[in-house]
């Protein structure tokens, strides 16, 4: 969370097709174009040389291009996790609806077997 505390204190704005978005924004784009300013991020920060151990080495550009990217990346991850949940939950909500449906047509079918002096003393 460290690092959306500091996107936040230094207005932190990332450049997209869309124009220059805060944190918040990014969170309502699609996760095929959160992937390809993530791309495109990761690609800029590669060619500046901003790779360094020694974060007092890295200039302030450098410093915004990795924060960008991590924000924008964990941004991506978390709603690839959340479709995935939400996905599972639906497919496990039709599977027991299923079973469900199942159990009813075979208490039917007990039922049908049963005799009418059996069927009349279940009458409420």
């Amino acid at each position: 969370m460290a690092n959306y505390k500091k996107a936040s204190q230094d207005r932190l704005r990332v450049e997209t097709k869309r124009g220059s978005l805060s944190v918040e924004q990014l969170w309502d784009l699609p996760v095929t174009e959160l992937d390809e300013i993530a791309v495109a991020l990761e690609a800029e920060y590669k060619e500046s040389g901003g790779k360094s151990f020694l974060t007092d080495t890295k200039s302030k550009k450098d410093k915004t291009l990795k924060l960008s990217f991590d924000i924008v990346l964990d941004i991506l991850e978390t709603k690839i996790k959340a479709s995935k949940a939400a996905s599972e939950a639906r497919e496990n909500k039709e599977h027991n609806a299923y079973i469900d449906n199942l159990i009813v047509d075979k208490k039917k079918g007990e039922m049908r077997e049963m005799s009418i002096e059996d069927l009349e003393a279940m009458r409420k």
